[in-house]
């Protein structure tokens, strides 16, 4: 089977998942937000953990891990990473 991250529609780009491009001359890079990539000008909005004085980025329920958030974890063998 296919390891590779699935992109759309159950399948990775190499198994026919199609992405945008974006839509400025002749650049080839994936279109992120607007139609345009992040060279063009897609801006990425950046939402914070919500207790007084944090500055983590949210991850889950409104908060970051430090306050609480629960992220997946790998399943396989003894890997510890975050699943992506």
């Amino acid at each position: 089977g296919c390891t590779n991250i699935v992109v759309k529609g159950g399948v990775c780009i190499r198994h026919g998942a199609q992405v945008k491009r974006c839509s400025v001359g002749e650049c080839t890079n994936h279109a992120k937000k607007g139609g345009v990539c992040w060279r063009h000008g897609a801006k990425v909005e950046v939402k914070l953990c919500s207790v007084e004085d944090c500055t983590n980025i949210r991850v889950k329920g409104g908060v970051c891990k430090r306050h609480g958030a629960k992220v997946k974890r790998c399943i396989v063998g003894d890997c510890k990473n975050q699943v992506q």
